[in-house]
């Protein structure tokens, strides 16, 4: 069977071509509102299962931060309990960490001393020896002051190390020259600064003499530093 288009309708058949829409517009604006609710309607419960969705969501998460907070404030209680019971250990590490930084400030100018007068005795001419040897330190406010109050010494040094004591070498000598050997020999050593004769006597059995020399900080041993002040240099 075949299907006419209706202007072939018409031709045939005339008056049958003919269409009208004849719904009420009531009712169709009524379709509208229906369809429009329903979208509404649609829209609303996903909305609604969007926020349930969230609020679910922000309650799991609220409930892991819960249970987080627990766990760590469970295990602080752990950790402050197991503090108690070392709290001697850590009173008597304080205490030894203070004790070290008195010994530290106390001992701030110690001079390894066997170390001093090894390095002296080695710089002795042939046949000389000593007879006596003083070393005297200088206090820490004053030690630059020290060294510049002595006679000649610390007069001459540029380097802008800091003075920390003086020496004093009494000897024999074979020579004369022996002594101009030994005042050469030791303004070799590091830390050695401006040594020079005090006295120069003759007698029978050569030469009696006095050498006086500062000291600066680069003889300090350091045995006592703390961590800090090892650190730091």
């Amino acid at each position: 069977m075949t299907t006419m288009q209706p202007r072939e309708l018409w031709s045939t058949m005339p008056g049958w071509g003919v269409v009208a829409n004849l719904i009420p517009p009531e009712v169709l604006q009524a379709r509208r509102v229906r369809a429009i609710r329903k979208l509404v309607a649609y829209a609303l419960c996903a909305l609604v299962l969007l926020a349930g969705l969230g609020y679910g969501y922000a309650f799991y998460r609220s409930q892991q931060a819960a249970d987080a907070l627990s766990a760590e404030q469970s295990r602080t209680a752990q950790l402050l309990a197991q503090q108690k019971r070392y709290a001697d250990v850590t009173l008597l590490q304080s205490s030894v960490a203070g004790v070290r930084t008195q010994l530290s400030t106390l001992l701030d100018t110690d001079v390894d001393m066997a170390a001093l007068t090894t390095s002296i005795l080695k710089q002795m001419p042939a046949g000389a020896s000593v007879s006596q040897l003083a070393v005297t330190m200088a206090p820490t406010a004053g030690r630059q002051a020290t060294a510049n109050m002595t006679t000649g010494t610390g007069n001459l040094d540029t380097s802008g190390r800091t003075h920390i004591g003086l020496v004093t070498v009494t000897g024999q000598a074979e020579r004369v020259t022996d002594v101009s050997t030994l005042v050469d020999r030791l303004s070799l050593l590091p830390g050695f600064i401006d040594p020079y004769p005090t006295s120069n006597t003759t007698n029978d059995k050569g030469t009696l003499f006095t050498v006086q020399f500062s000291i600066d900080d680069r003889l300090l041993s350091h045995r006592y530093d703390t961590q800090s002040k090892t650190g730091g240099n």
